[in-house]
């Protein structure tokens, strides 16, 4: 992470294409009921005036494959009498460099229409008056229809309105390597407690040699601390982080108490590489060259590690991949082991857009059809609606439509305003325990400390 999550591992290059919005009439949109249209056909005496709108990407893959889409946007666009034109902005960055500047963007009024980015940034954004109320919009859609329940949920902000359309779906668990385990005689059974992983992953270690598992955790990981590791932690619980009821983040619980304890048992069974995890680039020991290595046996991961991570054009692939690693759903406290199904990433349209109408339209398009397959393939995400299954290349990526096929039945948590503090706190409490400084239980009230000093009294409660 999402620096939080997997993409800081991409290379730091920089490339611009400059553009601006453009000022011109807004035609009315229509809702995009079939693949790959934003609206219906226009009549040529209602033919648009030219509009010219900023996309700002921060990937290069994501940027890859929409330098392709967006020619096909405006074609679609000119068929329907709609001059639309699309600048596409490139500033290749790591995420918490881009959330930096993104901020800086909005803050100072002048972000791209259109820009995309991990889901969590949305609560905060929305918060702060930087986003289009896309509600409207978004409910008289046809289309919505065909998007998972948990994924519209996840659009849907604590004040009930929509600011975002997801650009794909990931599901989390923990990836192991088949071919280890099966070599030291350790089962690969899905574990159906964390006491069952624990003392498999004991037994794993004493055979290996080096520490087995990984869950993200320490401050230099960022919101991975929290987004790749702890959240899965917690919702094997059971317990409770944000009350609806009150709108205020839980801060003290047993749950969070033993979500910690987790944490410090992995720590003092040596099961965690603590020493990669204090790395100023933990992701980079750990799932870039232990794992592919077969010196780390298990780590939480998203479906993304199929393609960006281990893949044949993968940062680290490991050959013969399918036949080397398979999934567990997280072990849980005590009841049923489960799939994680994250916010991912979200398209978002800046307020201050000249042309929020045809800023939608491509929003829409992008989450649409032919250009929706592409588009989530190049990055490994599962399809957040149920229709495009038939479509290539998502058609021939089992992998992907497997993953989709668990989005209705896996545990989330929609962040709220305030999520970034949360992910500090976790950090900086994860650090502790990993650092040999604090017990779960201290780390807990550490937590409870720093949350409730970032956050403030009046957002917190405990239990």
């Amino acid at each position: 992470m999402r620096a939080s999550k997997r993409w800081l591992a991409m290379a730091l290059t920089t490339g611009l294409v400059a553009g601006a919005c453009s000022s011109g009439a807004s035609p009315t949109p229509n809702s995009a009921a079939s693949q790959g249209a934003a609206s219906a056909p226009a009549t040529a005496s209602a033919a648009s005036a030219p509009v010219t709108l900023t996309l700002l990407e921060h990937q290069q893959l994501r940027a890859d494959v929409l330098k392709k889409l967006l020619p096909q946007f405006e074609a679609a666009m000119a068929a329907q009498g709609k001059n639309i034109k699309v600048n596409l902005v490139l500033d290749i960055l790591p995420d918490a460099q881009f959330q930096t500047k993104l901020t800086l963007d909005y803050s100072a009024g002048n972000a791209a229409d259109v820009t995309s980015d991990v889901g969590g940034v949305v609560p905060g954004f929305a918060a702060a008056g930087y986003l289009l109320d896309l509600t409207s919009r978004v409910t008289a859609w046809p289309d919505w229809q065909h998007f998972y329940q948990v994924i519209r949920n996840q659009t849907t902000q604590a004040d009930g309105k929509i600011y975002s359309l997801p650009r794909g779906a990931n599901t989390m668990e923990l990836f192991y390597r088949t071919d280890v385990l099966q070599k030291y005689g350790i089962s690969t059974a899905q574990p159906t407690s964390w006491a069952d992983l624990i003392s498999r992953m004991v037994a794993l270690k004493a055979k290996m040699g080096t520490p087995p598992i990984l869950y993200p955790a320490g401050t230099a990981w960022g919101g991975g601390s929290m987004d790749e590791g702890f959240l899965h932690v917690f919702l094997g619980t059971g317990g409770q982080l944000y009350d609806n009821a009150t709108g205020k983040w839980v801060v003290k619980s047993t749950a969070l108490t033993d979500a910690f304890g987790f944490y410090a048992t992995l720590t003092n069974d040596g099961l965690l590489p603590v020493q990669a995890l204090q790395n100023p680039n933990p992701w980079q020991p750990t799932k870039y060259v232990a794992f592919p290595a077969g010196t780390l046996a298990v780590t939480t991961q998203g479906t993304w590690g199929w393609t960006y991570d281990w893949g044949p054009t993968g940062s680290a692939p490991i050959p013969n991949l399918f036949s080397k690693v398979a999934t567990w759903e997280f072990p849980a406290q005590s009841g049923s082991p489960f799939v994680s199904v994250p916010v991912d990433w979200m398209w978002m349209i800046s307020a201050k857009t000249q042309h929020p109408d045809e800023a939608f339209a491509l929003a829409q398009w992008l989450d649409t059809g032919q250009a929706l397959a592409n588009d989530i393939v190049a990055v490994g995400n599962a399809s957040p609606r149920d229709d495009i299954q038939n479509i290539a290349p998502y058609s021939q990526d089992q992998y992907l439509i497997d993953a989709e096929k668990q989005l209705s039945t896996g545990k989330t948590f929609l962040p709220q305003v305030g999520y970034d503090k949360i992910q500090q706190a976790v950090g900086q409490a994860t650090e502790d325990i990993i650092s040999g400084t604090m017990t779960g239980a201290q780390a807990a009230a550490e937590f409870t400390k720093m949350a409730t000093d970032l956050l403030g009294a009046d957002k917190v409660e405990q239990q």
